[in-house]
Parts: structure tokens; C-alpha cells; sequence
């Protein structure tokens, strides 16, 4: 094989890598869409549907805080974040109709398992997770939603964004006054039985879950994207051992 074959074979594999690992995102983009209230993206649509998903666990395990907790304090944050929580869907909702954006009615398979965890415990364990697992999911979230604020050329969207994220620092701030948010509750929030303290693996605590509680699909490693570049490097590999292999003068 010539070289100048082989940089043609090798940029096409490179090309295919390319397009392997964006595709599935260009893939998903939508074009903006067109409401009564201005032009939405994508992203805009997406802050509306996590903002969704997010009142669906967080307020109700906020209302499990009345019967599970031992601790004052955490029943009143649970109160508020119910409260907060129910105040702020009618708004979506409100904006959603007038936008056309369809809301979902379940929560994500992350999401559930942080209920179905903080279901299993009472008391103090009850206690410590609800506190560490809220701030993770909010802090996560505050974020995200001030991204879109950034980002958004719709003027609603905008609005709707400030006020979440207002809340969103309301409840961080309530969260950590009841003294049991850990470093686990500063860090991002991880899939349930994964917190430190609680049974799982603490590993866990490096994988990312997505936006406000796993208001986006799950972290972890693509295995198509690494069986691609294992197969980009074998076939590399081989090309450049034939291409430096002497050749044999003929007898």
C-alpha cells in the first residue's frame, strides 16, 4: 500500500469517527418552532419538559417528608418544596398550552428510583438522603436552567427560566439550613443506592445523571463510540505495520 493511499484510508476512517460521534446528537435536533408567544428551540422546549420531570419527584418526596422525617426543620423544607413545587407547574402548565410543548406525566427511570430510595427510609436515614439527594438534584439543576436563561432568544422562555432558577436557589438555600447536606449533596447527583452513607457503590458518585434530578437521559460510555475507536485503532495499526514491513528482494 502506497502512503498516499494509506492517508486516504486513514482520513476516511477519521470522516467516519467524525460522523459516528456527532451524528447522534445532529440526529436529534429539531428545528425552532414557531408559537403565539415568539420562536422556541429545541432547548427551550427541553428546560419546559425537565422543569416537568423535576416537580414530579421533588414534590412529592417533599410531601413524604411529612410522615418519614424525625426532624422538624426537614418537614418544613419538605412543605415548601411541595408548595413551590405545585405554584410553579401551574405556571408551565400555562405556558406549555400556549406553546404547544407536550408535558410528560411520569417521571424519568432515574427520577423513580430516587423515590422508590427515599420511600424505603425513615427517621434519620430518611433525614440525611432526602437533604443530600434534593441539593444534588438542584444544584445540578441550576445550572442547566441558567444556561438556557443565557442562551434563549424567547422572551417567556426567559421569564419562565428566571423564575425556576429563583426557586431552584430558594431551595438550595433551605436545603442546607437543615445542616445534613454533605459533600455527596455539593457534588452531582447520582443514580439511586450510589450515595455515600447509603448501600450502593460510592463510586457512583462520579457519574452524571442530567439536568435538575436526571432531567436528562443517563451518563455512562457509549459502547457503540468505543467499538469504533478500538476498531479505528486496530485497523490503523495494521496499515502502518504493512506499510514499514520491508520487502523481500525477489530470488
Amino acid at each position: 500500500m502506497t502512503v498516499t493511499r494509506f492517508l486516504g484510508v486513514l482520513g476516511a476512517l477519521l470522516f467516519a469517527f467524525a460522523v459516528g460521534t456527532t451524528g447522534s446528537a445532529t440526529a436529534q435536533g429539531e428545528p425552532d418552532q414557531r408559537t403565539p408567544l415568539g420562536t422556541i428551540t429545541a432547548a427551550d422546549k427541553d428546560l419546559l419538559i425537565k422543569v416537568k420531570q423535576a416537580s414530579l419527584w421533588e414534590g412529592p418526596v417533599g410531601e413524604e417528608a411529612q410522615t418519614r422525617s424525625q426532624n422538624q426543620r426537614v418537614r418544613e423544607v419538605g412543605l415548601q418544596l411541595a408548595a413551590d413545587h405545585r405554584k410553579l407547574d401551574e405556571r408551565l402548565a400555562a405556558l406549555a398550552g400556549q406553546m404547544g410543548v407536550a408535558l410528560p406525566a411520569t417521571v424519568n427511570p432515574t427520577q423513580q428510583g430516587w423515590i422508590d430510595e427515599l420511600r424505603g427510609l425513615n427517621g434519620k436515614a430518611f433525614d440525611t438522603a432526602f437533604a443530600n439527594r434534593l441539593r444534588a438534584a438542584h444544584g445540578q439543576g441550576f445550572a442547566e436552567v441558567a444556561e438556557v436563561r443565557m442562551g434563549t432568544r424567547n422572551q417567556a422562555i426567559r421569564d419562565f427560566a428566571q423564575a425556576t432558577n429563583d426557586i431552584v436557589a430558594k431551595h438550595m438555600t433551605m436545603l442546607e439550613s437543615t445542616g445534613l447536606v454533605t459533600q455527596a449533596g455539593m457534588s452531582d447527583p447520582v443514580p439511586a443506592g450510589g450515595m455515600p452513607g447509603m448501600a450502593g457503590d460510592p463510586a457512583l458518585a462520579s457519574a452524571r445523571t442530567g439536568l435538575l434530578g436526571g432531567l436528562s437521559s443517563g451518563g455512562g460510555p457509549d459502547l457503540l463510540m468505543i467499538g469504533l475507536i478500538v476498531l479505528v485503532g486496530v485497523i490503523v495499526t495494521v496499515t502502518l505495520l504493512r506499510l514499514v514491513k520491508p520487502e523481500h528482494p525477489a530470488d
